[in-house]
């Protein structure tokens, strides 16, 4: 499926669907072009009742003039939250394509992540159906105290931030959210902005806006990356105005 293909399958699939934010098109931004890479990028952000579809597509990094013709690698669907109408446009998508078993599938593991897959042509799609929040066990509190105390210290290293961070959001709860936010009061932390994006915690934005205003010019990599992550903030602030 060429790029003007696909591009125009989601326009009508999503036909009358909010967008939460504004479209990213790598292509079309010339702050991004140097990010290091062998792919173009494009996200959406589609939102409805209490659901937000964020929209992946990847395609071979080309002349920006060329993007139209080429063929998408993968065009990749999550949906967040709950909204029956986003489920059933994200579906026709996936019916744009052959079932398919997907590719990698096996590498993913157990997320609890729901995955269905098709293929049009060279291009691979996949649904993913993120998990809503659900009870879950507490952490021991011994566990908690001690993963807490690494995000709370100034000199804790990156891995090991990252690793407390992995290891804390195996519980989902008020104090690991709270826990999170104040870790990023301490220093900066990706990944903690990743999971609080992912569960829509929107008190995290100023802390995407902090660590944006921190960037170098010449590290358009991680400029895209929160830039996405920010948009993604700002669509579930948009969810929470049509709840």
């Amino acid at each position: 499926m060429r790029l003007h293909a696909a591009q125009a399958l989601l326009d009508d699939c999503f036909q009358g669907v909010e967008e939460g934010a504004p479209r990213m098109f790598e292509p079309g931004e010339p702050r991004f072009t140097e990010r290091t890479s062998a792919v173009w990028l494009e996200y959406r952000w589609y939102v409805q009742d209490r659901g937000l579809a964020e929209v992946f597509v990847k395609w071979r990094r080309v002349e920006p003039s060329a993007c139209a013709r080429e063929e998408v690698s993968v065009l990749r669907l999550h949906l967040l939250g709950h909204a029956a109408g986003l489920v059933a446009s994200a579906q026709r998508v996936l019916a744009a394509g052959e079932p398919s078993p997907g590719r990698l599938l096996e590498l993913l593991g157990a997320d609890g992540v729901r995955r269905e897959c098709s293929a049009a042509g060279p291009t691979g799609i996949t649904l993913e159906h993120w998990p809503p929040p659900t009870p879950q066990p507490l952490l021991p509190e011994a566990t908690f105290q001690g993963l807490a105390a690494v995000l709370a210290d100034a000199g804790a290293s990156f891995e090991e931030r990252h690793e407390a961070v992995d290891r804390l959001c195996r519980e989902r709860s008020p104090r690991v959210v709270a826990t999170l936010l104040r870790a990023l009061e301490v220093g900066p932390s990706l990944s903690a902005l990743r999971r609080l994006s992912e569960w829509g915690e929107t008190d995290a934005l100023p802390y995407v806006d902090q660590a944006l205003a921190h960037v170098a010019p010449d590290n358009p990599g991680d400029l895209w990356t929160l830039t996405a992550l920010r948009r993604r903030f700002e669509a579930w602030g948009r969810v929470s105005r049509v709840i």
